[in-house]
């Protein structure tokens, strides 16, 4: 691609420098004091060439990078509101894979060049780089190794590069022709090839800080493929790769993305307000999970679901705001609050749905769910697979005599889910599968499930006589009238959710007196013969069916209960506290 300095000074022309930049340390971000999360948003194979950002509110940017502390390190100021960060190898503006950026296989005339020109001397500052720099078409301040520079140009060519090197000569200006390692980085005007900051941080891991310059009592905001951010960025090319990029974002700001896209903005606030909690414990309970990538948390549900402010409203920031700080804490430290959609009747220990150890998530108990019920959720499920398909999923390595021609599920757990799962090959040989790896290996939608078809169905204990009595004597036919006493004689209505002792143990009494056969109980055959050489399994809810229920939080929520009546349910013994 041809570039000449007239080309580069028309395009430079256009854009206003602000000559600022002290080398100061502020708390990050923008001076808010608060705790600060890193969030992954591009990484690993999802790195990326050259991503855009946009200024919502602000006016501006500021290059630097964060230090130990996450407090932002300025090195220099550009008043653009619209910046793009790239990779410093040849990049071309214009779509590819969807995403008008920049990028190494886009077809365009807009070139970011990987040569450049230095000029004589290092400098102190970027004000005194820049100042240089801009006496020359095409000229930016650069920071490499933590050293100024004053460069010149953008060339796709060595040989672009190298007859430019020889103009400037021509007018008696030395330079030497320069690259950068693996890690640099080009800051770009969008849509333009005119480089407005360049930084390379050698590999030591810094990488490149970029934040909205803040104006005004308001916080900053900034678009970024669709998504619209608190806080700053980081930009850093690990081992030499794409760009990795990282939202750094005080806590609460992360909370109130987390809480507007895990749940709808028009549900109860006592619901939003537990979902708060549990999304603040999730996130510090995980430490830097991402550390080889170098942030503590990504963007997507293998942690949690962060888009930025994307989806936010006042009941979801409100309900954020009116938690502020508030975790979950097991003997006085912060739970891991794993949750979900919906359970379809019962949650379940992590011992059995992912065969954990049990004493480190004392907490992660299952509980039977008499609440999702009351929302008739549909939320029901089928999945068929031929014989080959469960010798493959889950007896690879096995010397099964095929077809499969039944399946029973063998054991139960407490909370009436299934433990493990029998399978007898046309051998008349038996194998049991863990419920964990029939999830993990067959997708299963929840850890509630049984079998389609008319192999004797299992429900929970039932009293025949649809009515239950009050100390052996007093018939009871309905929750209407019925009030329940605490430890100080205040007096509350029972409105669902009543636990009742039968001859053969614990039943759920529902809204009429007689026990609960709908969401609570397994109404699935608790056996199956192979029909086509298939067996067909079915189920209700939707996730792992550890922690907390969302969709049993807005039911209890509907029903009078409190955040922390909620966190206390399905989080078994913890306390709603601060750190």
């Amino acid at each position: 691609m041809r570039r000449n300095f007239v080309q580069i000074a028309a395009l430079f022309l256009s854009v206003l420098l602000l000559v600022l930049g002290s080398g100061t340390a502020s708390a990050a971000p923008a001076g808010t004091g608060e705790r600060i999360i890193r969030v992954g948003l591009h990484y690993g194979t999802g790195a990326i060439e050259g991503v855009n950002l946009l200024n919502e509110e602000g006016s501006g940017f500021r290059f630097g990078y964060y230090d130990s502390s996450n407090r932002f390190v300025e090195l220099g100021v550009a008043s653009q509101t619209a910046i793009s960060v790239v990779e410093t190898v040849n990049v071309y503006y214009g779509t590819y894979d969807g995403y008008q950026s920049y990028h190494t296989a886009a077809a365009s005339s807009i070139a970011v060049g990987e040569y450049h020109l230095e000029l004589p001397g290092t400098y102190l500052s970027f004000a005194e780089a820049q100042a240089e720099a801009s006496a020359y078409p095409g000229g930016f301040a650069a920071y490499i190794g933590g050293v100024y520079y004053a460069r010149v140009g953008n060339y796709t060519t060595r040989d672009g590069a190298v007859a430019a090197q020889a103009s400037l000569a021509a007018q008696g200006v030395y330079s030497e022709l320069r690259g950068t390692s693996g890690f640099g980085v080009n800051v770009v005007a969008t849509g333009t090839n005119a480089i407005l900051f360049q930084y390379d941080d050698l590999g030591s891991g810094t990488g490149l800080g970029v934040e909205p310059i803040q104006t005004g009592a308001e916080k900053c905001t900034t678009w970024s493929k669709g998504c619209l951010y608190n806080g700053g960025f980081r930009f850093e090319r690990i081992n030499g790769g794409k760009l990795t990029v990282v939202n750094i974002v005080g806590l609460e700001d992360y909370v109130k993305g987390v809480v507007a896209n895990e749940m709808d903005n028009s549900w109860p606030t006592e619901a939003l307000k537990a979902q708060a909690v549990a999304a603040r414990s999730y996130a510090l309970s995980l430490g830097s999970k991402h550390a080889a990538h170098h942030f503590d948390i990504c963007f997507d549900t293998d942690c949690q679901a962060y888009y930025g402010r994307e989806k936010a409203g006042a009941n979801s920031d409100a309900a954020v705001d009116q938690t502020a700080g508030q975790v979950c804490l097991y003997n006085g430290k912060v739970a891991q609050t794993f949750y979900y959609s919906s359970n379809g009747g019962a949650s379940e220990s992590v011992s059995i749905a992912w065969e954990s150890n049990q004493s480190l998530y004392p907490y992660l108990v299952g509980v039977v769910d008499p609440y999702e019920a009351s929302l008739n959720l549909d939320n029901s499920w089928t999945r068929t697979f031929s014989s080959s398909e469960l010798i493959s999923k889950l007896f690879s390595g096995y010397s099964v005599s095929p077809p499969l021609v039944s399946a029973s599920i063998s054991s139960y757990s407490p909370t009436g889910n299934p433990k493990t799962v029998t399978f007898t090959d046309s051998a008349g040989k038996n194998y049991s599968v863990s419920t964990y790896r029939m999830i993990k290996n067959l997708g299963l939608r929840s850890y509630r499930y049984g079998f389609a078809g008319d192999g004797g169905f299992r429900t929970m204990p039932t009293n025949p006589s649809g009515s239950v009595s009050i100390n052996g004597s007093v018939p009871v036919d309905s929750l209407s009238g019925l009030y329940a006493m605490d430890g100080s004689g205040n007096l509350t209505p029972i409105n669902g959710g009543v636990y009742v002792i039968t001859d053969s143990g614990t039943s759920l009494l529902d809204q009429g007196g007689g026990q609960n056969q709908g969401q609570g109980a397994n109404q699935w055959a608790s056996s199956a013969t192979a029909v086509n050489g298939s067996i067909t399994f079915a189920g209700r809810g939707w996730g792992h069916n550890i922690g907390m229920s969302q969709f049993g939080a807005k039911a209890m929520a509907e029903q009078g209960h409190t955040y922390q009546q909620i966190l206390q349910f399905y989080y078994t013994g913890i306390m709603v506290g601060y750190m």
